[in-house]
C-alpha cells in the first residue's frame, strides 16, 4: 500500500515582505482549493460506491483528486509559511519546493473502503488537533519571521509533520490510499 510523502525544503532566511501579508495574497488560492476541494469530496462519495461493489478505484476520479490534493499541499504550504514561493494555480508545481508522490493503486479494500468513515474518525480528530497546534506554532513563526528574517527549524519542523499528517488524512479520506495516516 502506498502512503502520501509530503516534503519541502527548509529555508531559514525568508521574505519578511511576503511574510507580512501572506494571508491576503493567499486568499485566491484558498477559494480555488476549497472550490475543488468541494468536487474532490463528492468524487471521494461516487468512489465509495464504485470501490464497494467493483473493488477496484477509478483511474479518472483518482487523478482529479489526486491533482486537487497535490495543489492543495502546494496551497497549505505556502499558508503555513513552509515555503515562500507563490503557488501556481493548477495542477502544475512549478517553482514551489514541494515535494509529493502517492502512486495508484487500482485494486481497493473492499472491507477496509466501505468502512472507512468509521476508521478515519480519530485520524480526523488527531488532525484536527495537531491543525491547531500547527496553527499557534505558525502564527509565532510569523512573528518570529517579522522580527528576525529567519524561521527557526524546529517550528518548521512542527507545522511541515503536521501538515503532513493533514494530507495523509485527506489522501485517506478521499479512498485515494488504504495505508492510515502516521505522524512522523
Amino acid at each position: 500500500m502506498a502512503a502520501l510523502t509530503y516534503d519541502v525544503t527548509y529555508t531559514e532566511t525568508r521574505n519578511r515582505l511576503t511574510v507580512a501579508f501572506r494571508i491576503i495574497l493567499a486568499i485566491p488560492h484558498l477559494i480555488v482549493a476549497q472550490v475543488w476541494g468541494y468536487l474532490a469530496q463528492i468524487l471521494g462519495v461516487v468512489e465509495w460506491f464504485v470501490i464497494l461493489f467493483t473493488g477496484k478505484r477509478n483511474r479518472g476520479m483518482w487523478d482529479l483528486q489526486r491533482a486537487w490534493l497535490g495543489y492543495y499541499g502546494r496551497v497549505i504550504g505556502y499558508i503555513s509559511l513552509l515555503h515562500d514561493e507563490f503557488p501556481p494555480f493548477g495542477t502544475e508545481a512549478g517553482a514551489v519546493p514541494v515535494r509529493e508522490t502517492l502512486e495508484f493503486e487500482e485494486d481497493a479494500n473492499r472491507l477496509t473502503n466501505g468502512l472507512r468513515l468509521i476508521w478515519l474518525i480519530p485520524a480526523a480528530f488527531i488532525s484536527a488537533v495537531l491543525a491547531a497546534a500547527a496553527y499557534v506554532v505558525a502564527i509565532i513563526s510569523w512573528f518570529a519571521i517579522l522580527i528576525a528574517g529567519k524561521q527557526p527549524k524546529g517550528m518548521w519542523d512542527f507545522v511541515h509533520k503536521a501538515v503532513h499528517y493533514a494530507l495523509q488524512t485527506q489522501s485517506y479520506g478521499l479512498l485515494l490510499t488504504d495505508t492510515y495516516p502516521k505522524y512522523g
